[in-house]
This record gives structure tokens, C-alpha cells and sequence, in this order.
């Protein structure tokens, strides 16, 4: 089958050929006729393809032919790239590129100068591509995107289009390969759209668009979907004699998926598949055998997948010429998890090493070698930690996460970024569990420092990067104009967003992937241009013991957990002490967390049985970590499952007796973030109210909330400010005045989008459209400067569960804004339990109480207020937490208290007077 990038070649050959030598029948022929004979041998027999190819060369030079010289050289290239011959390929497209340079003026003239420029750069973009040099592949094919995008639709022939989506295709598979698959789902889908508005007859290339992009949703896990389209496209290309290379790529995703499934006789129908579509000495014969020994393992045979994967090795060597390669790295690396599933470390270890030896000898540092190397590393510490060689684990780990670090930087969408941190969890633990385990052999001090930093790495990468973005933004002295370029193009994907979000449109998705390239781009130029914002924004330090101590009083313990796959470690830090401890995770475990959390958000269920699964958890979880400490602030840096369990809900002896009452709790997602709000200060101390009205008749699933007009009225009997009620609780106030107040309170309906967790929002005064609601979206774009923000609203507090985020909540939004403290809830709160735990928190903050005192105190009179009744359940007041810089409001603006003050003083003057009136 003629591959449409081929037949354009030839194409361009034959009209050339035919239009500029009429007079020369001969040549015409004899060129025409060696051009047929190497297409014969194009991917079977490259000594005899180059034969023929050479032939063509030779000839045209002679005629001084330099586009039929072209035409051979880049036909030539694709026999090269499919037989994996990338000396030939570099040859090539040097001698192209001096035909090029000598022959400009006149190749510009010719009618498929454009077509002959962008075949190189396709040739150029293939070979960076297979040596895994990515940056120079990316710019080979951004130059076709950037020659064919800006054509005149009249302009754009169907050879320029294959060029176009070609290009696409080719840097979304980077992506791919990068591990940053938002990215390369945006490419596929607007790479399908620009085919099905512009080659809808092109079968096979939206098929095989669809077929790559079945491979994003495979590495998402989204292995239906991923099935419905890998298997549209097989049955198409089997049909109708498809190109070997592409059944193969997609028989084998399919087997993959199916083994995920564990479903191994429909594996085993797509081996064959593979098999049948493999001719004699094609260059992809190893993944047959890697295929196969897939099969092998799902099976359990352990040494006959030994076998396969060694064949596949050989194969990929062979294919490599034996040279340094990172398919080499990979295949090394499949025989260790062989090993390291079938219980031998040993030699689970040397093949991790002698992937890792591929790349002491690979020159490029590209992100794809990288991302290898993350893998293989990750593996390699698992193995070491098998054999108990911790201390050389160390090592491994630090390795580790210095590449980690580099990565980071080129993970542009946050999607993509969390999946990365995500994959690189384990890293974390290993590092954890080795030093533990070393500190339990040696009580060396530094070790406990060296698990606090392991365990911070792990936590809050976006958060941070926002905040030290918008703090780089403002030190880094960006003109005033690129600064507004960015948030206009940050303002216009978030419409974009939320339009397709509400109403799926191919026009504004295309538009959408065009802004964010535009910000991608933007952001890029930033980087490169001011080196200060870039180092700012992407710090990777982290703060250490020493320096947190520095920042904690005397009263102040801060619990860091982390939640792994195998343990829960706790490090505990006061300001002159520090410890860990290790809690083994098992299903109880789970199971308890999961019921408790269920027991506490239903004001129903039964106390008794809350209150013996909450202190089981505490015995477990927490007093190993406070039952010496005399400290009274409890500064929690918590994790996983426990990100759903309010602290201060913990039974200290398995009845109505809660942490609470002898500890005020705060949270944060690390304590890096903790050092970063501690710094922030808010703009004022006035306090900015809403309480929106509601009818369930007009607005559906949001019912009245009673008494949030006069939980908003009530905190003006302690702050300055404004309440907005009613039609006055609008969004629109929000965005105009919100910026002016240092304390924003919101009394209020939140709907959580556990799917899409940018959609959660925040409702204002309903209308007649949906412009009443404040997305998490809308947040990203806000720059506020506030001291505290409350949000008096169910399960603010809670959203998708992120391994090192945390919750992608409402609340954490408003981090992303610039807020420096929260008050959020972690369950569908009770509207009048709220209106007096609000009022007394309130109190206790304007009498200049810390913001995690205030609402203990205000927590612990509701209990007391209540203990005799059905109020004492945990259900009605501990779902209110506070997270951030809890300091205390510097200075009270308690108008009241200065009224009072103020006549105390009028009647004493008064007093005065009079009695010294009478005495004159």
C-alpha cells in the first residue's frame, strides 16, 4: 500500500519529469522506469531500493535535474527510516539540505516548492525522532505547521495536508512518550478535526489518528474506549491490506489492554494477528516476542517469558547496530520487572543497571530519555530496597529525584504534571522506607532530616508553582505588557473551557487548542527571556527541619504525614524536637478510614460506633505522635485518605472525649506551603459577605439556606465591613469589590465536580443564566490579597483525591488566587450548627485569637453548649477546618468595641466635668 507522503513524492517526480523534458524521452523514461524499481523494493529490500535510488541520483545530476534529485533523495529516506538505517537517513537530508541551499532562487519558482521544503522537514523531524532527540524533532515539525497553517485554504492541496497532520500526529506521539498526555490529546483531537473538515475521504489517516489516540486513553486507563477505537482501526487496515507497521502497533495496544482486562484468549487472538502481519527481517520482530512474553507472564511462566524477552533484546540490539539506545534501556528494563514480579531482586538489579548504562553513553538529554530514566530509576529502588541496601539506595533516590526536577519544568499542563507525580510516587517511599529503616539501625539525626525531605518533595508541586509564579512574576521585572498578554490568554482558555464545558463545539475546541498553543508558546519566550522568573518559578528546594523550626513557637507541633502504598509515615516536628513513626497499611486500615469518614458526614449514624472506629484510628494514626508533647497547636500536614478525616473528630478514648478539646488543629499541604502563606500578609482586616438567596421552585437542586443572611449580618458585630445579601450577593459584586477586602466570607451553596473538579463552583444570586456561578477555574485567574477566606458551604473542602495535592477543591482554588488562610468544610454541613459556630469563631478572631484557636474555641463551646443532645455528634461541628497561615488578625476592626470604649470614655469625661462644676 502507497503511503500518501510517498505517492506526493512521486507525484511531484512524475510531473516534473514529464513537464520539463519532453524534448529528452529518454531520460524521461529511463528515470521514470528506476523510479517503479525502487518503489518495488521500498520497505523489502533496501540494498536494492538504494540501487535503484541512486540510479535516479545519478541521472538527475547529470541533467542538472535538481527536483528529480530531491524527489529520489527524500523517497529514499523512507526506505531508510522503515529499515531503522539513520546513518543513511543523516546523510540524506545533509545532501538535501546543500541542494537546497545551491538551488533556492530557482526551487522557490517551481509549483511544489512548498510540498519539497516541508518533505524535509518531515524526514529531518523522523530521524530526530527515532534518536530521541525531541527538542530538534519539535521544531522540525513546528516548522511544516507554521509553513502550511497560515496557507490560503485555496493554497492547501491534499499532499500539504498529509504534511500538516503528519506533523501533528508526530508531536503528539512525543508527548505520548514524554508521559504528557493532555497535550497529546489536544494534538489528536485537532489533528482528527483538520481531517474531517478538510480529507474526510481519508479513512485510513483518521483511523489512524483515532488509533493514536486510543493510545493516550490506554496510559489514562480509560481501556474501553481505548479498545473501541485501536479495534476500529485494526479491523479497517486487515480489510484492506493496511501497512504492516500499523497492525502490529495496534494488535499490540489491543493485547496489552485485554491482559489488563485478564482476558488472555483475546491476548492471545491479537498475538496471532501480530505474528501473521510480521514479514521475514522487518525491523519490529521484538515486539512479537515482548508480546508474547506478556502472555507468558499473565500466566506465570515465568522462565519462558526469560526466554522471549532475550530474544527481544537481541532484536532491538540488532536493530540498533548495537549502540546506545533507550528501546535497548527499555527492553533491559522489561526483563527486570520480570524478574523483580517473580521474586528475584538480584537479577531484577542488574538489568535495571544495564538499562541505566544505556544512558551514561547517549549524549541528548531529552525529556523522553529522561522520563526513561525516572522509570527505571524508580524500579532500581524498589529492587534495593528488597535486598536491604539502603544506604546505596539513597543514592538511587537522589538520582531519582534530580531528574524528576529537570522534568518538571517541561510538563506545561497540570494534568499531565499530576499524572508524572503520580507515576513517581513510589520514588518517595522507597526513599522513606530505606531511610526508616537505616534510622532504626542507627538513631543518626540526619536521617530524620533526609525523610522530611523525601516526604516534602512529594507534596503540593502545583500549588507551590503557582504561588512562586505569581511571586516570580512580580521580582523579575516582566514588562507590564507581556505580564497582561498572559492573563488575557489565561482569561481566554478558562471561557473557552467553560463554553465547551457546557456545549461540545468542534469550532471552539479548535480555537481552544490555538490559544493554549499561543500561552504554551508565551510562557515558553518568559522563561528563555528572564532567567529570574524561571529560576523563581521552578525552585525545587524545599524547606528543611532546621528552618521550620524557626517558624514554629513553642506551643506549635507540626504532624507531616505521608500516605503510601505499604506504610503511614508520621514526622513530627516542635521547635526543639523532632521524631518518625511508621504505621503498617493494610485494609482494616483503609476500611476504618473510609467508615469513619461515612459515619461522620451522616448525622444519624451511630455515635457509639463512630466514636470506637475513630479512636482505633487514633491509637493508631496520632497519639503515637502527641502523647509526649505538652504543645497545644496542631499543625497537620496530612495525606491520601486522611485528607477526609477532620483531626479534631478524633476520640481520645473511644467515647465523647475528641482531640479537639485539649489541641487547636490547622492544615496544610506542606510545609513549604506553610513557610510561603506565613509570609503573606492581607490587604486589610475589613470583611466582604455574601448570602445569596435561594428557591428550590427557580432554581432546582438549590434549596434556601434559612440562616446564611444572618450568619453574613452577624460578623459585622466584629469586623468592619459589607454584607451583600439577596440581589446584591452577586458574582459580579464579587469580581468588582472582592480585590478591597482582607476577610471574604461566603454563605453560600458549593457543588462539587468530584469528574472535573475545575467545575466545582461557588453560587451567588441565581438569574436567569449561569453567570451567578464562580467556578474553580475562575479562581486560576483572580488576584486577590486576602488575610481569610471562609466558605460557609458544603463540602468546600473536599474534591478529586490527587497523590501530594490533596483535594482539587474549592478551597484550594482560592490558594491558587492568593488567599493565605481557609476556612473550608469537608462535608454537607447543617445550616444552623453553622450559624453559630461562624459567630463564635468570628468572636474569638476579633479578640485577636489565632485563626486555629478561634475555631477550636468556638468548636469546643458548641460541644459543651450541646453535650447532652443530638448536637454533640461529630456531624454538626467538626466539618469546619482551617488550613494555611493561621495567624491571628493583627489588628482588630471590632467597630463595636470601639463605640463602647468610645461612651465609656464620654460618660467618664462627662462625670468629670460635672463634678468639677460643682466644686466651683
Amino acid at each position: 500500500m502507497k503511503t500518501p507522503l510517498l505517492l506526493l513524492l512521486i507525484i511531484c517526480f512524475k510531473s516534473h519529469v514529464f513537464s520539463q523534458n519532453k524534448t529528452d524521452s529518454l531520460y524521461s523514461n529511463a528515470i521514470t522506469e528506476f523510479y517503479g524499481k525502487a518503489y518495488q523494493h521500498l520497505y523489502t529490500q533496501e540494498d536494492s531500493a538504494y540501487y535503484y535510488f541512486n540510479k535516479i541520483n545519478s541521472m538527475a545530476i547529470k541533467h542538472g535535474d535538481f527536483e528529480s534529485l530531491i524527489s529520489s533523495i527524500s523517497a529514499s529516506n523512507k526506505t531508510a527510516g522503515h529499515f531503522y538505517n539513520l546513518e543513511r537517513m543523516k546523510t540524506n537530508l545533509e545532501r538535501l539540505d546543500s541542494i537546497v541551499l545551491k538551488n533556492d532562487s530557482e526551487l522557490k519558482k517551481t509549483e511544489n516548492y512548498l510540498i519539497y521544503i516541508n518533505s524535509i522537514w518531515l524526514d529531518k523531524g523522523l530521524y530526530y525522532f527515532r534518536l530521541n532527540d525531541y527538542d530538534k524533532s519539535r521544531k522540525a515539525f513546528q516548522a511544516i505547521i507554521t509553513s502550511i497553517e497560515t496557507l490560503d485554504s485555496r493554497k492547501l492541496n491534499i499532499y500539504l495536508i498529509d504534511l500538516l497532520t503528519s506533523a501533528y500526529s508526530f508531536i503528539a506521539k512525543m508527548y505520548v512518550n514524554d508521559g504528557k498526555y493532555n497535550l497529546a490529546k489536544d494534538y489528536y483531537t485537532k489533528n482528527i478535526h483538520f481531517l474531517e473538515s478538510n480529507k474526510a475521504d481519508d479513512i485510513v489517516k483518521i483511523n489512524r489518528t483515532y488509533s493514536l489516540l486510543a493510545e493516550v486513553l490506554k496510559n489514562q486507563k480509560q481501556l474501553d474506549s481505548s479498545n473501541s477505537y485501536f479495534n476500529k482501526s485494526l479491523k479497517y487496515n486487515l480489510v484492506n491490506n493496511g501497512s504492516s507497521s500499523s497492525i502490529v502497533t495496534e494488535a499490540n495496544h489491543l493485547l496489552e489492554n485485554y491482559l489488563n482486562q485478564s482476558q488472555i484468549d483475546s491476548a492471545n487472538y491479537y498475538l496471532n494477528i501480530i505474528k501473521k502481519n510480521l514479514p521475514d527481517k522487518h525491523p519490529r520482530w521484538n515486539v512479537y516476542f515482548e508480546a508474547k512474553a506478556k502472555i507468558h507472564i499473565a500466566t506465570g511462566a515465568y522462565e519462558m517469558a526469560e526466554e522471549e524477552l532475550q530474544i527481544a533484546l537481541d532484536l532491538i540490539k540488532q536493530k540498533w547496530k548495537n549502540q546506545p539506545h533507550n528501546d535497548v534501556a527499555e527492553a533491559y528494563n522489561n526483563i527486570g520487572l520480570l524478574h523483580a514480579k517473580f521474586k528475584n531482586p538480584t537479577k531484577a538489579l542488574e538489568n535495571y543497571n544495564l538499562a541505566l548504562q544505556q544512558f551514561s553513553e547517549i549524549n541528548n538529554s531529552s525529556t523522553i530519555n529522561q522520563t526513561v530514566v525516572l522509570k527505571i530509576l524508580k524500579n532500581k529502588a524498589l529492587a534495593l530496597n528488597s535486598l536491604k541496601l539502603y544506604s546505596e539506595n539513597l543514592l538511587t533516590i537522589d538520582q531519582a529525584l534530580e531528574t524528576l526536577d529537570q522534568l518538571k519544568p517541561t510538563f506545561k499542563s497540570n494534568t499531565d504534571k499530576l499524572f508524572l507525580m503520580e507515576e513517581a510516587f513510589p520514588v518517595f517511599e522507597s526513599g522513606l522506607e530505606a531511610v526508616y529503616n537505616l534510622y532504626q539501625e542507627t538513631k543518626q539525626d540526619s536521617l530524620l532530616d533526609k525523610a522530611f525531605y523525601y516526604s516534602e518533595k512529594s507534596k503540593s508541586v502545583l500549588l507551590l508553582e503557582a504561588i512562586l509564579s505569581t511571586k516570580a512574576t512580580k521580582f523579575a521585572n516582566i514588562p507590564k505588557n507581556i505580564i497582561e498578554k498572559e492573563q488575557l490568554l489565561k482569561s481566554k482558555i478558562n471561557h473557552l473551557e467553560k463554553q465547551i464545558n457546557h456545549t461540545k463545539n468542534q469550532a471552539l475546541e479548535d480555537r481552544l487548542f490555538d490559544v493554549k498553543n499561543n500561552y504554551r508558546e508565551l510562557i515558553t519566550t518568559i522563561e528563555n527571556r528572564y532567567k529570574t522568573y524561571y529560576d523563581l518559578k521552578y525552585n525545587s528546594k524545599v524547606i528543611n527541619i532546621k528552618e521550620l523550626q524557626t517558624l514554629l513557637n513553642t506551643k506549635d507541633a507540626l504532624l507531616s504525614y505521608f500516605y503510601g502504598n505499604h506504610h503511614i509515615y508520621t514526622i513530627t516536628i516542635t521547635k526543639n524536637s523532632k521524631h518518625i513513626t511508621r504505621c503498617k497499611l493494610n485494609n482494616d486500615l483503609e476500611n476504618n478510614i473510609v467508615s469513619l469518614y461515612k459515619l461522620l458526614n451522616n448525622p444519624k449514624s451511630n455515635l457509639e460506633e463512630l466514636n470506637s472506629k475513630s479512636f482505633y484510628l487514633y491509637t493508631k494514626l496520632v497519639a503515637p505522635n502527641i502523647d509526649n508533647l505538652s504543645h497545644k497547636n496542631l499543625i497537620i500536614v496530612t495525606d491520601g485518605l486522611l485528607n477526609y478525616i477532620p483531626f479534631s473528630s478524633f476520640s481520645t478514648n473511644g467515647r465523647a472525649k475528641y482531640v479537639i478539646e485539649n489541641h487547636a488543629i490547622s492544615y496544610v499541604n506542606s510545609a513549604t506551603l506553610f513557610k510561603q502563606l506565613s509570609e503573606k500578609e492581607g490587604i486589610n482586616n475589613k470583611v466582604l459577605a455574601f448570602a445569596p438567596s435561594f428557591d428550590a421552585s427557580i432554581n432546582g437542586n438549590l434549596m434556601p439556606l434559612p440562616n446564611n443572611q444572618t450568619e453574613a449580618e452577624d460578623i459585622l458585630n466584629y469586623f468592619n465591613g459589607k454584607t451583600l445579601t439577596n440581589t446584591q450577593a452577586t458574582l459580579q459584586n464579587f469580581n468588582t469589590e472582592s480585590e478591597h477586602y482582607g476577610l471574604l466570607h461566603f454563605a453560600t451553596h458549593a457543588i462539587l465536580n468530584d469528574e472535573t473538579p475545575e467545575y466545582s463552583y461557588l453560587a451567588f444570586q441565581p438569574n436567569n443564566t449561569n453567570s451567578n456561578l464562580l467556578y474553580v477555574s475562575d479562581l486560576y485567574n483572580l488576584n486577590l490579597n486576602t488575610n481569610l477566606v471562609t466558605l460557609s458551604a458544603c463540602e468546600s473542602g473536599i474534591g478529586n483525591l490527587k497523590r501530594g495535592e490533596g483535594f482539587l477543591s474549592l478551597a484550594r482554588g482560592f490558594y491558587f488566587s492568593g488567599a493565605s488562610s481557609i476556612s473550608s468544610t469537608l462535608w454537607k454541613i447543617n445550616d444552623g450548627s453553622t450559624l453559630k459556630i461562624m459567630d463564635a469563631f468570628y468572636k474569638n478572631l476579633s479578640e485577636g485569637n489565632s485563626k486555629s484557636l478561634a475555631l477550636q474555641q468556638a468548636q469546643v463551646s458548641f460541644l459543651n453548649e450541646n453535650s447532652q443532645n443530638a448536637l454533640v455528634h461529630p456531624y454538626y461541628w467538626s466539618g469546619f477546618i482551617i488550613s494555611g497561615n493561621t495567624s491571628a488578625i493583627a489588628t482588630t476592626n471590632n467597630w463595636l468595641w470601639y463605640v463602647a470604649i468610645g461612651v465609656v470614655l464620654l460618660l467618664i469625661i462627662g462625670l468629670l466635668v460635672k463634678k468639677n462644676q460643682k466644686s466651683s
